[in-house]
């Protein structure tokens, strides 16, 4: 995880960015100032802010942020989503995809 280099003046601003990742290989990007509580709400079978099946763990976070510094982090990590730069900011694995007409792997058919 990278280290904060926004942390917070407000001790009471502690904001975190969070990726979450279902079976099928999905993430979510966001923020939020309560993580550990987010994160109970969103580990359910089909999440309403998402509706896509879950669970869908925390795979991924940067805390003590400002609301500020979270929210623009946040907007970056979206506009890499689905790239190779999002998947080296955050040192995520990327999800494995079948391309059409390619044959599955060895021990998959």
């Amino acid at each position: 995880m990278e280290s904060s280099a926004s942390a917070p003046s407000d001790p009471s601003e502690i904001w975190s960015v969070f990726v979450l990742r279902n079976p099928a290989g999905r993430c979510f990007v966001g923020h939020t100032e309560h993580l550990d509580q987010f994160a109970l709400t969103a580990d359910t079978e089909v999440a309403k802010w998402t509706g896509q099946p879950g669970p869908w763990p925390v795979v991924w976070r940067h805390d003590k942020l400002s609301r500020k510094a979270a929210l623009k982090f946040e907007v970056s990590l979206k506009r890499d989503k689905n790239t190779p730069r999002f998947y080296t900011r955050t040192g995520l694995t990327p999800p494995e995809i079948e391309l059409p007409g390619t044959p599955p792997p060895e021990g998959n058919a």
